[in-house]
């Protein structure tokens, strides 16, 4: 127990889109040495491209995965283990893996707009709480502002973001997103980043009582190049 931490229903009691708005604001600082941009639209949201328009980089991906984890957890890259795989590996840690993982880093909402489509992950989700997930855990963020992840190869036009601030009742001017394709290398780093994630949705598959876990840490291979590019050459 942390003393001094306010608990509710099994979860530490932060604002998991505030988190993750002050580790994007420390992405957005280096926006030209991370090779993302920024802009905004004519209602107000905010776009920050991390590979659709622009090259985007591994360090830009570190970054957007621990975005998509709220803040709550540390991600790295390093070698990996010789004996399994002889290039990088990624790294993630958290104290706090139900909020970090399942209330934000899993993709689990559908936006469907039009002719616009992305999975959407990061602490938007816990604003949104649209998921049955939600309800299981019990859990539903009040935010005056929201930070979300959508996997993409196109940047969401107005009426997405409108779409998004009317789901998790905020303004459009509160809404900030960040895109990435999973063929790219940031978006390649942030799939990489969600093994603790995985393993944690599979056990909640299985009937385990997620709330008990107290930390997790996880480790994948990164693929030599983007991921979208290493897994055609698989084919």
């Amino acid at each position: 127990m942390r003393y001094g931490a306010s608990w509710e229903n099994g979860f530490l009691a932060v604002n998991l889109n505030q988190k993750s708005w002050q580790r994007c604001q420390q992405l957005l600082e280096t926006a030209d040495r991370m090779q993302i941009r920024s802009q905004r639209l004519p209602g107000g949201s905010q776009i920050v491209d991390c590979g659709v328009h622009c090259s985007g980089s591994l360090q830009a991906g570190v970054a957007l995965a621990e975005i998509c984890l709220a803040g709550l957890g540390c991600v790295e890259l390093n070698q990996a283990d010789p004996a399994l795989w002889s290039g990088d590996a990624v790294t993630v840690t958290t104290d706090e893996p139900l909020q970090a993982c399942m209330a934000s880093q899993y993709a689990g909402w559908k936006i469907s707009v039009g002719d616009y489509f992305a999975m959407g992950s990061g602490p938007m989700r816990a604003a949104y709480a649209g998921e049955s997930l939600f309800q299981e855990m019990g859990y539903q963020e009040q935010a005056a502002s929201i930070v979300g992840v959508l996997e993409s190869g196109q940047l969401p036009p107005e009426e997405v973001c409108a779409r998004i601030a009317e789901d998790c009742r905020v303004e459009t001017a509160d809404v900030t997103l960040l895109v990435a394709p999973t063929a790219s290398l940031a978006g390649t780093v942030q799939v990489v980043a969600r093994s603790l994630e995985t393993a944690l949705h599979k056990m909640h598959s299985l009937g385990c009582d997620l709330k008990s876990i107290v930390r997790g840490t996880g480790n994948a291979p990164l693929p030599p190049g983007p991921l979208g590019h290493w897994i055609k050459q698989r084919r």
